[in-house]
């Protein structure tokens, strides 16, 4: 869930949180939706292998996984690549060792968007404490509507839009869920920041 500043060629600067787990993976690892129009989506678009990227250090990032959770209940919801973040804390969880159940739930536009969908899958195999969902947007009203925690003492990792977020957070909320067991990052485009 740590952050890290991507520089591209040209001077633009785009803040991506890590999905790599340091001290398991031996790269860096960053999720970059390159689908629409941006300054560092064009210059991302056109990287190939051998290409120097420019790194710089953001502190922060909500998002990380607290070994005092292990036997808490953990809710990892995210919409599009806000699963980036998330997909780092859920290994890093089962690294560990997590003994509770874990659900991921992630939102996407259409099915192809679940672009994890196959490593996911491959960790429930190995993982039976973890439940996944996959949901296509247009079904994500219906989801929030009829969504139960499984248990009070959850912890809720969120990483999505901030439209995204406040839904989650509201559903979260009305499912019962204290607002001191919720931890966001909320990721905003460039055309949302008036680029």
């Amino acid at each position: 869930g740590q952050h890290l500043i991507l520089w591209s060629a040209d001077g633009v600067a785009r803040p991506y949180s890590l999905a790599s787990v340091p001290g398991l993976d031996p790269w860096l690892e960053f999720h970059i939706d390159c689908r629409g129009r941006g300054a560092f989506a064009d210059f991302a678009r056109e990287l190939k292998i051998g290409d120097a990227v420019r790194l710089g250090e953001l502190r922060g990032g909500a998002l990380h996984y607290d070994p005092e959770w292990h036997e808490r209940p953990l809710l990892l919801m995210a919409s599009g690549t806000g699963l980036a973040p998330l997909y780092g804390v859920l290994r890093e969880a089962l690294r560990q060792g997590h003994a509770a159940p874990i659900r991921l739930c992630h939102v996407a536009d259409d099915a192809e968007g679940h672009y994890l969908r196959k490593e996911l899958l491959a960790l429930t195999e190995e993982h039976p404490q973890l439940r996944l969902e996959f949901i296509v947007a247009a079904e994500l009203p219906a989801f929030l509507a009829q969504f139960r925690l499984v248990e009070r003492r959850s912890i809720a990792l969120v990483c999505a839009h901030p439209a995204r977020v406040e839904a989650f957070a509201k559903c979260l909320y009305l499912a019962g869920l204290p607002r001191t067991q919720v931890f966001a990052d909320v990721f905003v485009s460039a055309n949302e920041q008036g680029e």
